[in-house]
């Protein structure tokens, strides 16, 4: 298989893989909003930009194909600097609001702005504010102010839940995302945006403000709710389910999961009147026993009708 450095690692990509692609295989991050692995390639956020040897100008990762000896480099100091100024532009108009935002702790834009972001911002006019709060869908909510415009959720609705439910209206900084006319963001599988989405601009309703990323403990887990068997994870805080999400297996959900599956196949474990033991009925009454006695008595009724 071909080879191409990648900050001085050599790294074997597959022919028609491009530099992030092949990349990600090598466990390198490089930087990205727009780009995901299973969504066509928009290549609109510019955040992935790297240096090639013996191109004349930055290139972005997520749509230019590797070659077999193409040396990229993603921390060069020309790329540090383009990168960093795209952080500036897309935060002129971002709210500060991290602290009352969902999304805080798994947000990638609070990542890069750590790691990529000027301390301080140098815009002084006002900021361009957009709609907050609007129910786009049965589910989900909308803040057009968190919005980064990185269409991940507009191309997931046309190409994955085949939906073409939600577009972009406006231009320049006042663009926005919303639904056709007439329409409502309610496919089976909206709430996937709302995992895919890089920034708090799409949020799930059921989980919105129940609890902080880092107060909750994941297990990995398989959906119920159909014979599919979803791989997932259970986030848990103080012994209770607070919420479901995909889990990665390309043999099964790949990233994905049905909305049913996430809002409904945990919540009768919180349930005051589930069913917490294992009962016995004698005279007809219900009786609370351990499970080595009801297994017993479960075989003990079994053996009456062995054939």
């Amino acid at each position: 298989m071909p080879y191409l450095t990648i900050d001085d690692k050599q790294v074997e990509f597959k022919q028609g893989q491009t530099i992030i692609e092949a990349a990600v295989a090598a466990d390198i991050d490089i930087p990205h909003f727009c780009w995901h692995p299973k969504l066509s390639i928009s290549g609109n956020c510019r955040v992935c930009l790297v240096e090639v040897e013996k191109m004349p100008k930055l290139v972005i990762a997520c749509s230019t194909l590797a070659a077999e000896g193409m040396a990229v480099h993603s921390k060069s100091q020309k790329t540090l600097e383009a990168r960093n100024a795209v952080m500036e532009f897309i935060l002129i108009n971002h709210p500060l609001d991290c602290p009352i935002c969902d999304e805080a702790g798994e947000c990638k834009l609070q990542e890069y702005a750590y790691a990529h972001g000027k301390g301080e911002s140098r815009f002084e006019e006002m900021k361009v504010r957009k709609e907050k709060r609007v129910q786009i869908g049965p589910f989900i909510k909308f803040d057009g102010d968190r919005c980064i415009s990185c269409s991940r959720c507009i191309r997931f609705s046309d190409e994955i839940a085949g939906a073409n439910q939600l577009t972009f209206v406006k231009r320049g900084d006042h663009v926005t995302i919303t639904t056709f006319p007439g329409e409502s963001f309610d496919n089976p599988y909206t709430l996937n945006t709302t995992d895919i989405c890089p920034v708090g601009a799409l949020t799930n309703q059921d989980f919105r403000f129940k609890s902080r990323v880092w107060e909750m403990s994941s297990t990995k887990s398989i959906c119920v709710g159909c014979a599919r068997g979803c791989n997932t994870e259970i986030w848990v805080r103080n012994n209770e389910i607070l919420r479901l999400t995909p889990r990665h297996n390309e043999d099964v959900n790949s990233y994905w999961m049905c909305d049913n599956g996430r809002l409904n196949t945990f919540k009768f474990v919180n349930a005051n009147d589930r069913v917490d033991g294992t009962f016995i009925k004698e005279n007809d009454e219900l009786k609370k026993v351990d499970w080595l006695y009801a297994i017993s008595k479960a075989a003990d009724f079994l053996k009456e009708y062995k054939g």
